[in-house]
């Protein structure tokens, strides 16, 4: 566990801010003043899949070295090839990618990448998102039209079940992120 690498310290320890009342995807909830916890991370167990989000650059970079000194502390490594940053900006604000090391290494800075199957873009444009999202709903709809949607013997209520349950839940799959 990186239970080391992290201090009491307010500037350099890695907050995560969580509700506990089963509305695991609310994000709404999170920006409210009750009810909702802030703690640093003390403890990572696996450190797979792990994401920081800071304001500034300067921020990032102690982040990533607070991160790598508690992985070495306990004999993990973070590996540079599979490490990706990616800086997103006001719009129509240009400025210089950052350089993120970690390791002593580079980190690769993306245009793009997915997290928990949502679509993370520099841009800050969820366009892909919605069309990634409609093209699977259109491909569930469209799978279900000869056993489905053309038969005269179903009902239309029946149908509309259907469509409820299986196309509407495909569309809106994660559209709270």
């Amino acid at each position: 566990m990186l239970s080391d690498a992290f201090c009491d310290d307010e500037e350099t320890s890695i907050k995560i801010i969580y509700t506990s009342d089963g509305r695991l995807f609310n994000l709404q909830k999170l920006h409210a003043k009750t009810k909702v916890e802030e703690d640093s991370m003390h403890n990572f167990l696996f450190s797979d899949d792990c994401t920081l989000n800071v304001a500034t650059e300067d921020r990032m970079q102690q982040s990533i070295s607070v991160f790598s000194n508690g992985c070495r502390n306990v004999i993990l490594t973070i590996s540079a090839k599979k490490t990706e940053t990616l800086h997103q900006t006001a719009l129509q604000k240009t400025c210089l990618e950052p350089t993120i090391t970690a390791e002593g290494e580079i980190l690769k800075a993306v245009n793009k990448f997915t997290y928990l199957s949502s679509k993370l873009s520099r841009s800050v444009n969820i366009d892909v998102e919605v069309d990634t999202s409609i093209a699977k709903a259109s491909s569930a709809f469209g799978r279900l039209c000869v056993l489905m949607w053309e038969r005269r013997d179903i009902k239309l209520t029946t149908k509309l079940k259907m469509y409820k349950a299986v196309i509407m839940p495909t569309l809106l799959y994660a559209c709270e992120t």
